[in-house]
């Protein structure tokens, strides 16, 4: 399926179309009327087959043409254009084939003839006539025979399809493919595109013509018509200028037609109404042609651009309410419209004109500018098979080029080899020839002395090139060479010399002369390596450790240049191994006095009998070597990249880099391995380091070691302390060291190649070196601080045990003693340090009871108490973060120190500290009232009674919850940035096993507390409760009787309660004494909880004392008590007070409602009690009954005074009671025993 668009779907189509009518053409039988067909293709007239160069292109266009022409995008199939039919295609001679294209297939045949449309097509678009998008080359039918592409026939002959619609028809070229085709015909000739345009501008005015003559039924116009000699044509053109600067001038002035249009029309003297309605019409008319002519743009959204001049807010209604407007009443209106109807018919008529010019524009525009695309993409694909060619030419010849360099290559090795064998044969002749006379005169030759020249080169019988300095550099090169002919012995390079001694290795006197040169050349080789490190150490003394590394060092600095000559000629001894020893024994000895010259005890070593540790001066001297060794090692990291670095590392600003003179530095890439397989600096940098740092006597870790050795023979815990500050300042500085020689490992590599891209073989070396070198660096830093990791470790936590035990000592408080606890005897057998597990000493409770509630907030429970531990704590965090760091790399050591602290931490301050604390609290409330009365009412102008809770047990609390607040603010500290605490800290180490454990261990220590205050809040509720009990019950009873009544009705139980007064009793208390005095302890109360609980604890806590209340005097109510009419007036007064208090926190009081509503039974008369239980009539829902439930109601009601009525054989139903009961057919829930247990708070009434 074709793209809708594809531009070139359309010329696919007819093609299709003219294959399936040439097939018809040849079948028998068709007419003769096809075989003018024939005669199209004839070839025009020579002089016409290609135009000369030197004459310009004709423009038959007249300037009318579209400036650029757009790129034509192909589709999914790679449709077809038209192709000439070239000298390949000779099987199909008289086709007309369609322009083919790199990359596209070869279009169908297509046919002159107006023909019908393909049976097969099916599409919408095959039954509707539709401009084919087309163009097609015309090929000749005596191609075969003649050779040539078209004939003159062809250009007087037009095809039928411009007899049936001329304007319709799509371009047949003619000149075009004539062009191309001479071209595939012709190699040599270069198809340019001047060419090609002008071919394709014949193709365009052969076209206009085709349509002319098919317009005009006259052939003769095919040759003869000239575009711009047209008079339709310019006529044409001469309107389309006109309607142009009609619009501009329309839109030009379109604010000010308008304005005249809408606005107030003045009376002009003179003028009669009617010429003023002409005047309005005029101006109406000026307005239409603006509505129309100059329509407002539309916007993105479908509607008109605001803010437009023209017609933004114009529509017809509108433009037509401004005609009417305009109008004198007394006009005649309809010759106002007819006159008006008369423009609008003109200005259709002129738009239809202007449609159809700018349509007939736009067609033969189209035409031109698809013919000439066509020119374009023919000359696309002439240029993409010239490119191509020229590609493979070029791909050919360097591939000859390759190998003929590789065969140059291979010869110029080759010569280069036979040339050194050469070298080396002749220096060879010359040692052995020296040795032999040595051996003949039985004088040995002091090669020493004529080495390190203290011999005159007069007198010396060596060559040269071993005597003099400036041949150091060759002679190490050629002794080098000479070394391994010896160790060869028998191998290519033994035989090459045996060779040209003409004798063999198995001839005695020749072994001899191998031996004796051998000895001759070990000893020159002593002799020039022992000079060069003389004079190397001589000139590394002579720089004084002035470094100077730029293109022009000043005066007095060190020659690094000559230094590098000098270890590029070292290098071939041994690999460099002496230079290296040397070296290093340089730099210490001369860089690092403090280290290698005097002892770092001597920064803290005291007498015996003296036992003080100066921290600040150890901090200082501390401080002062890391610098030290961080600055010279810094230094001399730079000195041993441009010294003993490949060629890649020196830096760019050298301008002697890349030299291969004697004096350059420079050199082979292989001159500056170690084996073959380490760079030189590397090898060096890390010899330093090794010495520097882990040096069995006088190192780094050695002298750190004597310190801390000096520190612990003080043997005392403020000497733990200090050790524990000397840890971190060691180990901060060591961590600020390293990474300084980090950075200065990096700045061995320039910086310009470590952003380049593409790295050479010598720089990837380079700085995989370095990456080897920070590794070695790694190593060091953690060599020096594992050794001391675990010991610090245990003494933190050891010494943080004994601080936060210490700070309880002090406040007075008294801990139990831990059991012993056994070593693992296996990590003893292995050497292994045990890592310090922190005893549990909590707090010793009958202690603290002792003490009572004054005494714990005063002791453990005091604020710097409680803070001390916490201080203590944070101390240790950020101690263990300078130990042991915070990045991503070290971060599991990290996370197992921090983990550690703060497990130690969590079972110190829970198990140890508030755990105690809150079980004691609890322990120490009464869980039994007093066993006298209390003295109702209680006076409340004096403190009010506790009811066994406490205040300070509150405060207690509070306090708990303070510290335990304080505990996870200052320790864990969860989502605060910057406070470097538990979260923070696991969190940037990045170990997520760690953080969840850590978390497992806070939410244990919170649970554990968290459990035993809520023990101890309902341990306070259950004092509480039975308090209350005391105050309603044996408080409230007892001032109803006095002297052996009371004790009579204590045993019966037959008292009949606080609620049982006579009738006609006055009521001048509101509530009784109990509940009185018991709200008032309660408010007291209140406030002390509210300050010790959260809003969420005392929410619970006061429901539940809440429901307790109520249970209380409903259980009491029910079982002992009855009420009178007087007495339920204080009653409801009471559940009232009890209920207003009941409501100082908490949701949940509901049942206090429930109970209001059933004391309302004790009120109201027997008459009414059967509405108040069943509710009004129609309205069953508003009784106790549907509110309490019929059962409830009952066991409320039968608590009235006049419910029973005693007699001889006991108590009796009153007849009101035993109507009401058979009218609500129901029994009474009464008679039996009553489950006091349903009638709770908690419990549903209905259920």
């Amino acid at each position: 399926m074709r793209s809708a668009s594809d531009p070139f779907a359309k010329t696919s189509q007819a093609l299709g179309r003219a294959r399936d009518r040439r097939s018809q053409q040849r079948t028998p039988g068709a007419g003769s009327s096809r075989r003018g067909l024939q005669e199209d293709d004839d070839e025009p007239p020579p002089e016409r087959q290609r135009s000369s160069p030197s004459k310009p292109p004709r423009n038959l266009d007249s300037g009318s043409e579209p400036a650029a022409i757009p790129t034509r995008a192909n589709d999914k199939n790679n449709n077809n254009v038209a192709a000439p039919t070239s000298s390949r295609n000779k099987s199909e001679p008289s086709s007309t084939a369609a322009i083919e294209t790199p990359g596209r297939k070869k279009a169908g045949i297509s046919n002159l003839d107006s023909g019908s449309q393909p049976a097969s097509s099916s599409s919408p678009s095959a039954s509707k006539p539709k401009k084919s998008k087309s163009i097609t080359a015309v090929a000749s039918p005596d191609h075969g025979a003649g050779g040539s592409v078209g004939g003159p026939k062809s250009l007087d002959t037009l095809p039928n399809t411009f007899l049936t619609n001329p304007k319709q028809a799509d371009p047949i070229l003619f000149y075009l493919p004539r062009l191309i085709s001479s071209e595939e015909k012709d190699e040599e000739f270069l198809l340019d595109l001047k060419s090609l345009l002008q071919a394709a501008q014949d193709d365009v005015r052969l076209h206009r013509g085709r349509v002319q003559a098919g317009l005009k039924k006259d052939m003769r116009l095919i040759r003869t018509y000239i575009l711009e000699n047209d008079p339709a044509y310019r006529a044409r053109q001469e309107r389309l200028t006109e309607h142009k600067d009609l619009v501009n001038g329309l839109i030009r002035d379109a604010p000010e037609i308008m304005s005249k249009l809408s606005g107030d029309k003045p009376v002009i003297k003179g003028k009669t109404v009617a010429e003023m309605a002409q005047l309005h019409l005029q101006q109406w008319q000026r307005a239409l042609e603006v509505y129309v002519q100059c329509p407002a743009p539309e916007s993105r959204d479908g509607g008109a651009t605001a803010g437009s001049v023209t017609t933004a807010d114009l529509d017809w209604s509108t433009l037509f309410d401004l005609l009417l407007d305009g109008i004198p009443e007394d006009q005649d209106i309809s010759q106002v419209l007819l006159q008006a109807s008369e423009m609008c018919n003109a200005l259709v008529e002129s738009a239809r004109t202007t449609v159809h010019d700018a349509a007939e524009h736009v067609a033969d525009l189209e035409s031109s500018y698809r013919i000439r695309l066509e020119a374009h993409s023919e000359f696309s694909r002439h240029s993409l098979n010239v490119v191509g060619h020229i590609e493979e030419q070029f791909k050919r010849s360097g591939r000859t080029a390759l190998q003929i360099g590789q065969q140059l290559e291979h010869a110029e090795l080759k010569r280069s080899q036979c040339e050194a064998a050469s070298v080396l044969i002749r220096r060879w002749w010359i040692l052995e020839s020296l040795a032999e006379q040595e051996a003949q005169s039985g004088e040995p030759v002091d090669v020493m002395e004529e080495v390190q020249g203290r011999k005159s080169p007069d007198t010396c019988q060596m060559d040269p090139l071993y005597t003099r300095p400036e041949n150091s550099l060759e002679a190490a090169r050629a002794l080098k060479q000479l070394r391994a002919v010896i160790r060869a012995k028998g191998h290519a390079s033994t035989g090459s010399a045996n060779t040209a001694g003409g004798v063999g290795l198995n001839d005695k006197a020749a072994q001899g002369r191998f031996d004796l040169t051998a000895s001759l050349i070990q000893r020159t080789s002593d002799a020039l390596e022992q000079r060069l490190l003389t004079t190397f150490e001589r000139v590394y003394a002579e720089g004084g450790g002035a470094y100077d590394f730029s293109p022009k060092p000043r005066p007095g600095s060190m020659d690094w240049r000559e230094l590098r000559l000098l270890a590029q000629a070292l290098l071939l001894f041994d690999s460099g191994r002496n230079l290296h020893k040397h070296y290093v024994d340089m730099v210490v000895t001369s860089r690092f006095p403090e280290l290698f010259q005097k002892s770092i005890n001597e920064m803290s070593k005291k007498s015996s009998g003296d036992a003080e540790f100066d921290m600040d001066s150890t901090r200082s001297k501390l401080s002062n070597l890391f610098h030290r060794v961080s600055d010279v090692c810094t230094a001399e990291f730079e000195l041993i990249a441009y010294v003993f670095g490949s060629s890649a590392i020196i830096t760019p600003n050298d301008p002697k880099k890349g030299k291969k003179d004697g004096k350059s530095g420079g050199g082979s890439r292989s001159d500056w391995m170690s084996d073959g397989s380490e760079e030189m600096a590397l090898v060096v940098a890390r010899a330093l380091l090794q010495r520097v740092i882990s040096d069995p006597l006088n190192g780094l870790q050695a002298r750190i070691n004597d310190l801390l050795a000096s520190i612990d023979r003080i043997g005392d815990f403020d000497a733990g302390a200090k050790k524990l500050d000397t840890f971190v300042v060691i180990h901060e500085k060591a961590a600020g060291l390293f990474s300084l020689l980090k950075e200065a490992a990096d700045r061995m590599i320039p910086n310009n190649d470590k952003n380049m891209a593409i790295l050479s073989a010598a720089q990837v070396a380079a700085r995989n070196a370095v990456d080897s070198l920070k590794g070695f660096l790694t190593s060091q830093e953690l060599a020096l601080s594992n050794t001391h990791r675990q010991g610090y470790i245990n003494l933190e936590l050891r010494l943080l045990h004994h601080d936060c035990c210490t700070s309880l000592d002090q406040a007075g408080c008294t801990l139990v003693k831990a059991p012993a606890r056994r070593p693992d005897k296996s990590l003893i057998e292995k050497g292994i340090l045990e890592e310090y597990k922190a005893p549990i000493l909590p707090l010793h409770k009958i202690s603290l009871a002792k003490k009572g509630y004054t005494g714990i907030l005063a002791g453990p429970l005091k604020q710097s108490v409680l803070r001390q531990p916490l201080i203590h704590a944070t101390d240790s965090l950020a101690r263990a973060r300078l130990m042991f760091g915070t990045s991503k790399r070290g971060g599991e050591t990290t996370a197992r120190v921090i983990l550690s602290i703060y497990n130690q931490m969590c079972n110190f301050y829970g198990h140890g500290f508030l755990y105690p604390i809150v079980e004691t609290i609890k322990e120490m409330l009464p869980s039994h009232p007093p066993a006298q009365m209390p003295p109702l009412p209680f006076d409340e102008e004096q403190e009010a009674p506790d009811l066994g809770v406490s205040p300070a047990f509150w405060v207690a609390l509070e306090r708990v919850h303070s510290a335990s607040k304080s505990f996870d603010r200052e320790l864990w500290a969860e989502n605060r940035e910057g406070s470097h605490r538990v979260w923070e800290i696991l969190t940037l180490c990045g170990d997520e096993s760690s953080i969840s454990v850590a978390r497992d261990f806070r939410v244990i220590f919170y649970t554990e507390l968290e459990r035993r205050g809520e023990a101890a809040i309902l341990s306070a509720l259950d004092t509480l409760s039975t308090h209350i009990q005391w105050v309603l019950v044996a408080g409230g009873e007892s001032m109803m009787a006095t002297g052996g009544n009371r004790i009579f009705n204590q045993l019966t139980g037959n008292s009949g309660g606080p609620y049982a007064i006579p009738a006609g009793s006055s009521l001048d208390t509101p509530n009784s004494p109990a509940i009185k005095s018991l709200t008032y302890c309660l408010r007291v109360q209140f406030v002390h909880v509210q300050a010790a609980l959260t809003a969420k604890s005392l929410a619970s806590l006061w429901t539940a004392l809440s429901m307790r209340l109520y249970d209380i005097l409903v259980a009491r109510l029910l079982q002992h008590y009855t009420v009178s009419t007087v007495g339920a007036v204080i009653l409801s007064r009471d559940v009232d007070a009890l209920r207003s208090v009941s409501m100082l926190a908490g949701t949940e009081h509901s049942h206090w409602d429930l109970l209001r509503e059933l004391v309302t039974l004790y009120m109201t008369p027997p008459d009414a009690i059967k509405t108040l239980l069943l509710g009004p009539e129609g309205d069953t829902s508003k009784g106790l009954f549907a509110k309490a439930g019929r059962d409830h109601s009952l066991v409320f009601l039968s608590r009235r005074n006049d419910y029973r009525y005693k007699t001889t054989t006991g108590p009796k139903k009153s007849s009101w009671v035993t109507e009401m009961l058979i009218d609500l057919n129901m029994t009474d829930p009464s008679d039996g025993n009553i489950n006091i247990g349903s009638f709770a708070a908690g419990r549903s009434a209905l259920s």
